[in-house]
């Protein structure tokens, strides 16, 4: 079965499109990446995943039902992490995950959040108006745990948090994925992040899908970037046979980038040994540069057409 399974799902308010035609799948047990920079869709497509707001039109099935109807037992087999978490100023952060394990049918001490709360160094004791945005983020992500989801949403989970905390995070999702089976829908537009945690990965931009990959997929299509400093300052795109090597070779004021791939890259490297290179360093492109570089093309062709 699967967790997610969205077919011609659109969203409009008013004239301004919100998702437009998204079809997209994601597997039991998978932690799949959602990826897009701010409004292109991310927050709609997640706010009908959760019942918040109406498709316009297509279908949407999450854990094997429809959300054609107002269906509060499937809310609570999901976990919700929205962007921005606001709760009761006057309430202090145990209050909050009591009322919430209240919510559920639960009592605080029979959940784990005590334990989560711990491994993300959060206080429970603090009042909300007193909590950080960063402190804010980590109760939001224990609420959204507390029960113990088969589906677990997270929109921009790692925001207000320091690399510690995020690396301890992104330790716990993989465990509650490998260890209980959880599915986690992971929503950001900090594409380092994906490749830290996701299976696959999908890229939305202005409503639309653009398309859906492995990472690995993605890793093993990458070219090799070449960066290279000679022994001579500036341009020297002019005076060595470096267009030879790659027509489309950059310079950035320091170093000359050419790309390559596959065979293609010892033949560059061996060319390379023979210019007076003072510094070279290789290395495949970020999910991000791929990821802009397919916007651009997509920009291209929307231009031209």
């Amino acid at each position: 079965m699967l967790a997610i399974e969205a077919v011609g799902l659109s969203k409009q308010y008013g004239q301004r499109i919100g998702v437009t035609g998204l079809n997209m799948e994601v597997r039991q047990g998978e932690i799949f990446g959602f990826i897009g920079p701010n409004g292109a869709g991310k927050s709609t497509t997640i706010r009908m995943l959760m019942q918040l707001i109406h498709p316009t039109s297509g279908s949407l099935q999450v854990l094997g039902e429809a959300q054609d109807r107002e269906k509060p037992e499937l809310r609570k087999r999901i976990g919700y992490l929205p962007s921005e978490v606001m709760l009761y100023p006057q309430m202090t952060g145990k209050q909050a995950l009591e009322l919430t394990a209240r919510a559920y049918g639960r009592r605080l001490k029979d959940t784990p959040a005590m334990n989560y709360a711990e491994r993300l160094q959060w206080n429970p004791d603090l009042k909300m108006k007193s909590y950080s945005l960063g402190n804010r983020k980590k109760l939001g992500i224990i609420l959204s745990l507390l029960h113990q989801p088969e589906l677990l949403i997270l929109d921009e989970p790692t925001s207000g948090l320091d690399p510690l905390i995020q690396r301890e995070l992104f330790q716990l999702l993989s465990e509650l994925n490998r260890q209980e089976g959880m599915t986690i829908f992971f929503s950001t537009h900090v594409l380092s992040e994906v490749e830290k945690l996701c299976e696959r990965v999908a890229f939305i931009k202005e409503g639309q899908l653009l398309r859906v990959n492995r990472l690995e997929e993605l890793s093993s299509g990458r070219t090799h970037r070449v960066s290279v400093q000679f022994d001579t300052p500036g341009d020297q795109r002019e005076t060595l046979p470096l267009k030879e090597l790659d027509a489309q070779i950059q310079f950035d004021g320091i170093y000359h980038t050419l790309e390559a791939s596959g065979p293609k890259l010892s033949s560059l490297l061996a060319a390379l040994s023979g210019l007076p290179v003072q510094d070279l360093e290789i290395r495949r492109p970020t999910l991000e540069e791929l990821f802009m570089d397919d916007y651009r093309a997509r920009n291209e062709e929307g231009e031209e057409a």
